[in-house]
């Protein structure tokens, strides 16, 4: 039995090459990440640059990765955007329009690596856009707490929110998150391996929140493929999780 696969959590190229015991952080061509989805059957993946603590210019990482999207199939961008407090980017709607047009499948949200508030005097007109989009508002837990995304999701009800980088301790809180903000979809990526984990999220809240993703390159991906290989779920659940649901997800966005 085939399953679709379409990884919502990947990325490559935000550093320059370096050698050494740090070169898998240092850089990842995309070339090399789509020799890894050939080989692992991997037909799309939702894309962003990574190491992203290594991202001080966005705009010209947002290009850098259009770019690279138009030169790979099956990539998909992931850029970053940013309240336009400053004065210093375009604004808010422009932004989320320039990458719908770009074909981005969501935004990239890290409010501390680019100094803005998530408070709603300072960070309502990125997330009005996004909503009037439909644009989903990708969110790795090394920069949001549950307690700040549980104050965000039901403000904006009509913003899908793609949470990943969960572990398996987790899921005390997630469970009951997931269950009180419906708006809130989650990757099985990195570091989510958690035994019966996805079954348990199945269970627990459907499996239309539930996301295949792989972690890399920070993971190897195969961990996550095998996972849901091995899920003691019916098979179209599985196809559902590998692909399904974040084709829907992207299929909604307001293009």
């Amino acid at each position: 039995m085939r399953i679709e696969l379409f990884d919502v959590q990947a990325g490559f190229g935000a550093a320059a090459p370096a050698k050494g015991p740090d070169y898998a952080l240092s850089e990842v061509a995309p070339d090399e990440w789509a020799r890894e989805m050939h080989r692992l059957d991997i037909a799309r993946a939702l894309v962003r640059l990574v190491p992203d603590d290594l991202v001080g210019d966005v705009p010209a990482a947002n290009e850098a990765l259009y770019d690279a999207c138009d030169r790979g199939a099956g990539l998909v961008p992931c850029p970053i955007l940013v309240p336009n407090g400053g004065g210093d980017l375009p604004a808010e709607e422009e932004q989320v329009d320039a990458a719908v047009a770009e074909g981005a499948g969501a935004a990239f949200l890290r409010p501390q690596a680019d100094y803005w508030s998530l408070a709603e005097w300072a960070s309502h007109g990125l997330f009005a856009a996004l909503e009037a989009r439909r644009l989903p508002a990708f969110c790795l837990t090394a920069r949001f707490t549950f307690d700040e995304l549980a104050g965000l999701a039901p403000r904006y009800p009509g913003l899908p929110f793609i949470l990943a980088g969960l572990q398996y301790r987790s899921d005390r809180t997630l469970i009951p998150f997931l269950k009180a903000f419906p708006n809130v979809h989650v990757s099985i990526g990195s570091n989510y391996t958690v035994h019966d984990g996805i079954e348990r999220l199945v269970a627990e809240v459907g499996a239309g929140r539930v996301l295949f993703g792989t972690g890399f390159p920070e993971a190897e991906p195969m961990a996550a493929i095998t996972q849901l290989a091995y899920a003691r779920l019916d098979d179209d659940v599985k196809r559902q999780i590998g692909a399904g649901n974040l084709e829907r997800l992207i299929g909604a966005i307001q293009r």
